[in-house]
Order: C-alpha cells, then sequence, then structure tokens
C-alpha cells in the first residue's frame, strides 16, 4: 500500500460516539461493511472517496474482491477527529441501495504503522492472523467439497437406479400387453389395471415413508432427514401411523435423501422404506 502524503485538517472534532465494550476504539480508519457487493471494484472505491472525502484527505481505501473481503472496505483519514465525523454523519447512508453500516477499524493501517515506526511488528502480526484465518478455512473447504461430491455420488446413483427401474418398469408394460390374461398382470376381482409400483415412481421434491415405528416421533424424523441440504418440513398422517411425508425444495435434495436413507434401520423390526410420493 503506498503511503499518501497527509494534510492537517482544520475541521473541528465530532463528538465520539458512545463506546461499548465490544466495540473498537476511536481510530483514524474506518471499517464499512453491507456493501453492494455487485458494483465493481474501482467504481466502489471511487464512490467511497467522493462520500468521504467531504470530511477531510482520505488516505487509502482498501477493499477486495475476494471471498473474505467481499462488501467490505476500509477508509484511512489523517486522524480521529476526521474519523469520527465522518462516521457519526455518514452512518447508515444508502449507498448503491445498500446502508452503510460503519464502525472503527480494530486494526491500525498500514500507512499509520509506517507513520508511526512499527510496521514490520504490524506486517508480521497481520500475516500471522492472515495464516490463521487460512487454516480455519480449509477445513470448512474440504467438508463443503466432501458434502458436494457425496450429493453428487447419490444423485448418480439415484440416476442410474431410476434407469434401470425404467427398463424393468418398460419390461412390465410390455408383458401385460402382449399377455393380458396371464395371472401376474390380473389383480384379484377384477381386469388387469397397470399400476406403477413405489419403486419406480418420477422422482418428486416429497418423500413417502413407510414401515416406521408406531410411536415414532416427528421429531426424531426431522433430525433424521433435516441432515440432508433442502429440508423443509416432516408431515405426518393424522390417525395413521407407520407413514410419513418429507419434503425437499428441490427432487434432487429429495433424490439425495432418498438414496441415503433407503431402508435405514430405525430399530430391529422396522426398516424404513423411502419412495417418492405419487404425484
Amino acid at each position: 500500500m503506498a503511503d499518501v502524503e497527509m494534510v492537517e485538517t482544520t475541521a473541528p472534532a465530532a463528538p465520539a460516539p458512545a463506546q461499548t465494550d465490544n466495540s473498537p476504539a476511536p481510530s483514524p480508519s474506518l471499517y464499512i461493511k453491507n456493501l453492494n457487493e455487485k458494483i465493481k471494484l474501482d467504481v466502489l472505491k471511487k464512490s467511497l472517496r467522493a462520500i468521504f472525502g467531504q470530511y477531510g484527505d482520505v488516505l487509502d481505501i482498501v477493499a477486495h474482491s475476494n471471498i473474505r473481503m467481499r462488501g467490505q472496505a476500509f477508509v484511512i483519514f489523517d486522524n480521529k477527529d476526521i474519523a469520527t465525523k465522518a462516521l457519526t454523519e455518514v452512518q447508515g447512508f444508502p449507498l448503491y441501495g445498500k446502508p452503510m453500516v460503519i464502525q472503527y477499524s480494530k486494526n491500525k493501517s498500514d500507512i499509520h504503522a509506517k507513520k508511526d515506526g512499527e510496521y514490520d511488528e504490524h506486517y508480521k502480526r497481520r500475516l500471522a492472523t492472515k495464516e490463521k484465518f487460512a487454516n480455519d478455512f480449509k477445513p470448512k473447504k474440504r467438508q463443503a467439497m466432501l458434502l458436494a461430491k457425496q450429493q453428487q455420488k447419490a444423485q448418480e446413483q439415484q440416476r442410474l437406479l431410476e434407469e434401470q427401474q425404467q427398463r424393468m418398469l418398460q419390461q412390465q408394460l410390455s408383458q401385460q400387453s402382449l399377455y393380458p390374461n396371464h395371472p401376474s398382470t390380473i389383480p384379484a376381482g377384477g381386469a388387469a389395471v397397470p399400476m406403477i409400483p413405489d419403486e419406480y415412481l418420477p422422482r418428486n421434491s416429497i418423500l413417502f415413508l413407510q414401515n416406521l415405528p408406531h410411536d415414532i416421533a416427528e421429531s426424531q424424523l426431522v433430525s433424521l432427514f433435516q441432515q440432508y441440504p433442502g429440508f423443509k418440513e416432516v408431515r405426518t398422517v393424522p390417525g395413521k401411523s407407520g407413514i410419513a411425508f418429507v419434503e425437499y425444495d428441490n427432487e434432487y435434495y429429495s433424490a439425495a435423501a432418498k438414496t441415503a436413507l433407503a431402508e435405514y434401520e430405525i430399530s430391529p423390526e422396522h426398516k424404513m422404506k423411502v419412495t417418492f410420493a405419487r404425484k
């Protein structure tokens, strides 16, 4: 970050906003969040400089487009008095449709660290903070990637299973057409009525659960199914035990949960049957 010539201002000092135990101490640097992330970085910086430049010389504006810093920026002034006045008067100003949330920066800027002769120590602390963030972020990133791979694998398995089921269904319907009087195609007490088995039903965002324990609590089903993305709710059927419905945001999420929990053993006597609900 390049040094910028600092010019003293004669603007009167604004009273410092009331501080709480958790709020940063007054600083010549302001931290701004809730910025519109859709605005290009160079346009955002020019806009911030135009707004805050009315209160005194803006020594630097720090903003980045990476995930960690998106929607945030730092505005660096020469002294705390200018920063305090700007914080008080610009707080909540709607920049590109979003009200700015402003507070004093917790960390010293590079410019002021150099001015105070503390840059080397300041730079070491900043690197340590950056490394800690990277180390904390890596496990979360790996976990997200693993979950994405598991979901992709589950969806692929579901697709292959559905293709196999569709082929079997076509064979069954073809047999019914060729041999309408065959005993296997005629239900008890009537003529042949083609009926798609539960296993061959098309995808649906709603799952149908069968063979549940009669005394199972709805909260148990919620805990079981909400671990999969897109979960919305569990619906039991009044007056009917042993069955329930589970709804997801879309059929891809429901398919992943269906594949993962098919024949899940809730108890030794109850192996849960999970199919798509009939549309």
